[in-house]
């Protein structure tokens, strides 16, 4: 899969995290990167992922490797490593041009799956340019690489489904030894007789093995009350999981209980 920077900023999980205005150019260079994601095999086999400038000006990178840990509400912690071996660490490319990035891994595979983060920055121009260009921007990608487990086993868990204070809560988990991509969370409320009260959505991103993701969405003080169960869809790359539960408790909608 090929994609340039224009469209990756709307491509979930696969986003440029960065922009950086200098005085320079007008726009950012139009970078393509491709593939947008990585698979390693332990023992030193490495992959490909080929930058190309598309912009009309000479543009230089630079590249990093980092470990990629991220808390429940999705927020990412990355830290340089040298676990991972890439090479070239920088390009300079004239307008068209295209280079390969080659990245390996010679350790081992373990019981789980590791989960790193290459990062491909544009370095800002040499020498000065004319105030008259205005601003340049200076791209920034981050590409998910995955090192592969000794064995693959991709489980997805739906769990602590309620309604409390208001708020829709509930817990993606994965217990399994690789990541899974949640590309949409939904939760359905039901009142007595089954019939959908409200409906939310909400898009998601990886989850990596032993971690979970947090979902908390607001009730409508209209909507609450009438609320007697919950339904919990969510949409991943590897399938579809559901729960539900029931709601009775006078707290859910932030009313306290009668001692």
């Amino acid at each position: 899969m090929r994609l340039r920077l224009s469209s990756w900023a709307r491509c979930m999980g696969l986003a440029a995290f960065l922009s950086q205005a200098l005085p320079g150019a007008g726009l950012a260079a139009t970078v393509e990167v491709n593939p947008i994601r990585l698979e390693l095999e332990g023992g030193a086999k490495g992959v490909v992922v080929t930058v190309r400038n598309q912009g009309a000006e000479t543009a230089r990178f630079q590249a990093s490797i980092h470990t990629w840990t991220q808390d429940e509400g999705g927020r990412m912690s990355l830290q340089p490593t040298q676990e991972v071996f890439f090479f070239p660490a920088m390009l300079t490319l004239e307008p068209g041009e295209s280079r390969p990035i080659r990245v390996g891994i010679s350790s081992a595979a373990r019981d789980r799956e590791r989960s790193f983060r290459l990062i491909v920055e544009e370095l800002p121009p040499v020498g000065p340019l004319p105030p008259s260009m205005g601003l340049k921007i200076l791209t920034r990608v981050s590409i998910p690489v995955f090192v592969a487990p000794l064995r693959k086993d991709v489980q997805a868990r739906v769990e602590e489904v309620d309604l409390r204070q208001s708020r829709f809560t509930f817990r993606v988990r994965n217990p399994g030894t690789v990541n899974f991509f949640i590309r949409q969370a939904r939760v359905r409320a039901l009142d007595a007789h089954g019939q959908r009260v409200v409906e939310h959505e909400e898009p998601g991103w990886y989850v990596l093995p032993g971690d979970s993701r947090a979902f908390a969405l607001e009730a409508s003080a209209e909507h609450c009350p009438k609320i007697r169960s919950l339904e919990v869809e969510v949409e991943t790359d590897q399938g579809v999981y559901r729960q539900s539960a029931p709601v009775g408790s006078s707290e859910s909608c932030g009313v306290p209980g009668v001692p």
